[in-house]
């Protein structure tokens, strides 16, 4: 019989691409009781509503 080895949290982590963590980002909310998908945040510097101008 073959013991499997056990990855850690954060060994699984640093192996996944930055697309794959944001679509995988979790947010805990105590008020749900546990975790839940993460709300899409805005990339910073750019614009929110996309009319800015100097």
């Amino acid at each position: 019989m073959a013991f499997r080895k056990s990855v850690s949290q954060d060994e699984l982590r640093e192996s996944m691409s930055p697309e794959r963590r944001e679509q995988q980002a979790t947010v805990y909310q105590a008020s749900r009781g546990g975790h839940y998908p993460a709300e899409a945040r805005p990339t910073p510097g750019t614009p929110q509503d996309g009319s800015r101008e100097n």
